[in-house]
């Protein structure tokens, strides 16, 4: 799976994505959508939050107005696609800055026709506000992004990382002369190449069934010096609660 944008600095080329994964199984991951174009383009995943919001990624709506695109749910195979949701409503965070390391990389998509919960819909659940994520613990990021292959997966696929400590993410991307924020969090695999990729972005990483984190950006693709860089959402819940109403 790899993110969507570049960024001009020493570093030239940053990408997030799904490397490495497995394929996931009908009603296994309820919650995860496909942000498309209204050509049935795939660009970004989401979560369903409730009956009429999806939670995303800043970046992936960026210079888009809800004419643009529509919502896919209901399927783990883009080639048999669920109905479309019509976009009724893009609200991103009022401190987006793609210029300083995406920082409030969120947005909240509000649809005209409700989510019904199925055995292939459901909801996410979300963390309490400012709850802490324990650096190591296993999480698990899913997708329809770029696979090791190059081409983009119509089987949505999920891949098992690991919550990364805030310090060695910030020492890395130092390097690279990008900073890494509170409210942003870290995640990969430190032993094997495995995690989000290009179209990745916007969907969901989940620890204990909670969604800790949006696919935001990372240098290169699931590399396992440099952690993928996600949205921490429990620093976001009250931004949340305000705007989905």
């Amino acid at each position: 799976m790899y993110a969507c944008y570049y960024q001009i600095t020493a570093i030239s080329r940053y990408e997030s994505r799904i490397i490495n994964g497995k394929d996931v199984a009908p009603g296994e991951i309820p919650y995860q959508v496909s942000l498309q174009t209204k050509r049935s383009s795939h660009i970004c995943g989401g979560s369903i939050l409730n009956e009429y919001y999806v939670i995303t990624a800043a970046h992936c709506v960026e210079n888009k107005i809800p004419a643009d695109l529509v919502i896919i749910a209901d399927t783990v195979n883009l080639n048999r696609p669920g109905p479309q949701h019509a976009i009724k409503q893009i609200i991103s965070h009022e401190k987006y800055d793609p210029h300083n390391s995406w920082l409030n990389d969120i947005a909240l998509l509000k649809m005209f026709s409700p989510f019904r919960p199925s055995r292939n819909i459901g909801f996410v659940t979300l963390p309490e506000q400012d709850e802490a994520i324990q650096e190591g613990i296993m999480a698990r990021v899913s997708g329809f992004g770029i696979t090791k292959n190059g081409l983009r997966s119509k089987i949505l696929q999920q891949a098992t990382i690991y919550i990364t400590s805030q310090e060695y993410c910030k020492d890395m991307y130092n390097k690279v002369l990008s900073d890494i924020y509170d409210t942003q969090i870290c995640a990969n695999d430190p032993n094997k190449r495995r995690g989000a990729c290009k179209s990745d972005s916007g969907g969901p990483l989940i620890v204990n069934g909670k969604l800790v984190g949006i696919v935001s950006w990372a240098k290169g693709c699931a590399l396992t010096e440099y952690p993928t860089v996600y949205t921490r959402v429990s620093l976001y819940i009250d931004w949340i609660e305000k705007n989905i109403v």
